[in-house]
């Protein structure tokens, strides 16, 4: 396994945490009402909207998606498809930030809570749809394909977390947020208080 891609499955998982945890908050409180903590919900959008945009895509995009280019042409419609979703990324975050505005808004309106809940839920599917299609058909592929030196260009890439869009902290503060999140986040995905 190329160090690389044991960078990109963990950053994925954390991804996948924090979408699990919030599509389990709104859906709980869909069944259930209470009063939502909009803070930790902003928090969680924003952990999801600026870690894969900010920091996760752009490697991918510049190191390893580039020199896949090089090695297998025969997937560049696949990388292509990859990148156009993570442009896609930011319209789809932009919708959910507008929705969960106005479910802060109005808290007492049942579909402003369900219009948030619905666009959580789409933006999950798509989430997961494009990390599964990493790893199942990019990561193998590139395994098979890429050289030595290859690796070693990728893997120095990322084991630097040094993003020339944000610097060398990227990896700390997206730790913070993440912890934040977590010490936060209801008892059932995170070690914060028990919510009614």
């Amino acid at each position: 396994m190329q160090e690389a891609i044991t960078i990109i499955r963990a950053e994925h998982r954390s991804l996948a945490a924090v979408l699990h945890g919030l599509l389990s908050i709104v859906e709980s409180l869909n069944r259930q009402g209470g009063k939502p903590d909009f803070g930790l919900l902003l928090a969680m959008l924003t952990y999801i909207d600026e870690f894969p945009d900010r920091f996760h895509h752009p490697k991918e995009d510049q190191y390893l998606f580039r020199q896949l280019r090089l090695r297998a042409p025969d997937a560049v419609g696949l990388l292509d498809a990859l990148e156009a979703e993570h442009k896609r990324n930011g319209e789809l975050m932009a919708g959910l930030r507008r929705a969960l505005k106005r479910f802060e808004e109005h808290p007492e309106k049942p579909e402003a809570r369900e219009a948030f809940r619905s666009l959580v839920k789409q933006y999950a599917d798509f989430h997961w749809g494009h990390m599964r299609l990493e790893e199942e058909q990019v990561f193998p592929l590139a395994e098979a394909r890429l050289n030595a030196q290859d690796w070693a260009d990728i893997n120095t890439a990322f084991r630097s977390n040094a993003d020339p869009l944000i610097g060398t902290e990227a990896k700390d503060h997206y730790q913070d947020m993440l912890r934040n999140i977590v010490s936060r986040a209801p008892a059932l995905i995170g070690v914060g208080a028990r919510w009614s």
